[in-house]
């Protein structure tokens, strides 16, 4: 008897959750509703039925937003930065979204009902694959594949295409001269970090496609090596070996005189592009102490007062005509 009231609580709660939805569905009509699209370097409008969920319009609308779970607000990956019209964020998708995303008016596309004109901003892939490794929300079982016309751009801080023709086209070069190879993909990277002093987002999914495998495996492979940096770097990578020889030796010294000369910190790279500063732990010539290395090149017994020097040397060396292409 004891269980009587709360079965029929909640017998009623299902009833008026599913005639909610029945007159809805059949009896509220919303009319044509536009959507204003921002995405990349352009922007376009266009007009939906409204009643339908926003990810459904955008694809049929010709924008190509990912999602592996089919609309059941489980991946994630279906964000988008919602200007206007998208009502308040739901219960389902609080799960994926930041206090900043929500902030920002992140949300899944899934999950937003077109009911009035929307003002949409389509964020760049791999930001929001980023932001979901950042929240620990990141299935590596999950496939997903990024295509945008059969090139891959890059994007700066201001969203614009930074990637240039040319650079996809040396790109695609260096995926081809490995394809035929057993175990392509660390060669690839390897030239890839080399040509471009750094790995660009979008060539993950560019060699993904040309192996056949999802572009997380690529970016979990780019992320596990030290040899591969995910930030632009300079023509020049100064690594200043902090290893136990060398640090009793003054390499301390030595790394903040680079700091103070070069105006960065430990990690950083200059404005012109030229110089970057790493710490390492342990260069193999001990002997040398304390050594750093430009490059490929090896400076041993290095003081504080040979750093101005050797700045100036790197500084007016000519430029090397292949990299700079």
């Amino acid at each position: 008897m004891i269980l009587l009231p709360i079965l029929l609580m909640d017998a009623i709660v299902l009833v008026i959750a599913v005639l909610l939805a029945v007159a809805e569905r059949f009896l509220v009509v919303y009319g044509e509703c536009t959507i204003t699209v921002t995405g990349e370097d352009k922007s376009r409008s266009f007009r939906v039925k409204g009643g339908g969920p926003l990810h459904t319009a955008l694809q049929e609308g010709g924008f190509r937003v990912s999602s592996s779970c089919g609309g059941k607000a489980t991946c994630g990956y279906c964000k988008v930065r919602v200007a206007s019209g998208g009502g308040s964020i739901l219960p389902t998708e609080e799960f994926f979204l930041t206090r900043r995303e929500r902030q920002e008016g992140v949300r899944l596309s899934c999950q937003v009902k077109v009911r009035e004109d929307a003002q949409v901003m389509i964020p760049d892939f791999l930001t929001t694959v980023r932001g979901i490794v950042d929240n620990n929300l990141f299935n590596p079982k999950l496939k997903w594949r990024f295509r945008k016309n059969n090139l891959y751009h890059d994007l700066d801080d201001r969203g614009r295409v930074a990637f240039r023709e040319a650079e996809t086209a040396r790109a695609h070069a260096i995926v081809e001269r490995h394809l035929a190879e057993q175990h392509s993909l660390v060669p690839m990277l390897q030239d890839m970090n080399a040509s471009f002093r750094y790995l660009p987002e979008s060539v993950f999914p560019l060699i993904a496609d040309r192996l056949h495998v999802p572009p997380s495996a690529v970016f979990r492979v780019a992320t596990f090596h030290n040899a591969f940096s995910l930030k632009p770097r300079g023509r020049h990578t100064v690594s200043v070996c902090l290893g136990t020889a060398c640090h009793v030796k003054g390499a301390g010294d030595i790394l903040a005189a680079l700091e103070r000369e070069l105006g960065i910190k430990a990690g950083g790279t200059t404005e012109d592009m030229l110089f970057s500063v790493e710490p390492v732990r342990c260069i193999g010539c001990c002997g040398l102490a304390p050594v750093l290395t430009v490059g490929e090149d090896v400076h041993g017994h290095m003081t504080v007062k040979k750093v101005t020097g050797l700045i100036t040397q790197y500084r007016e060396a000519p430029v090397d005509v292949q990299a700079a292409s």
